[in-house]
């Protein structure tokens, strides 16, 4: 779903947040019952971001979503689902995964995740439209390379949400 700016798409913004918290919710509950052997999501407390990096060189440090690493510390989130929401031929020209390379393309704005697979290892996923990163969010150090946007299509859009 895409909204425009202007009157028709704050009147249309309601709507995908509910869209957002009914998904996440029940994301949660499924998961649970998938993998009850791991992380128990909180079903009733969900976190949600849009991120939109217009290419002026903004990016995230290295950096780990819950530090605290359990509920016991105030920090619910588990699990970080991040979606890429710009065209799905954005960032084309790049090897597939894995052998993207950040140094390769001057747009950035990569994902990478640090020590994956191996410790030492620096993994660089490209922000390209309708890719979902998941990871457990007590434990993978990442960070985002510098976003420059040369285009429209260029620009980084990213729904982040955590369970």
């Amino acid at each position: 779903m895409q909204i425009e700016g202007g009157t028709a798409g704050y009147a249309a913004s309601p709507r995908l947040v509910e869209y957002i918290v009914s998904l996440t919710n029940n994301l949660s509950r499924k998961l649970n019952q998938v993998l009850p052997d791991a992380y128990h999501l909180a079903t009733e407390e969900q976190t949600n971001k849009l991120a939109v990096c217009l290419g002026d060189g903004s990016y995230y440090d290295k950096h780990i979503d819950n530090l605290g690493g359990s509920s016991d510390a105030g920090d619910q989130r588990k699990l970080t689902a991040l979606i890429y929401l710009q065209p799905p031929n954005s960032h084309d020209g790049q090897p597939p995964y894995p052998n993207e390379k950040v140094e390769d393309d001057p747009r950035g704005g990569y994902f990478r995740a640090y020590d994956v697979p191996e410790v030492g290892d620096v993994t660089c996923i490209a922000p390209r439209g309708d890719r979902l990163v998941v990871f457990w969010s007590d434990s993978l150090v990442h960070d985002v390379s510098p976003s420059f946007a040369p285009s429209e299509d260029d620009k980084r859009f990213a729904l982040t949400t955590w369970l």
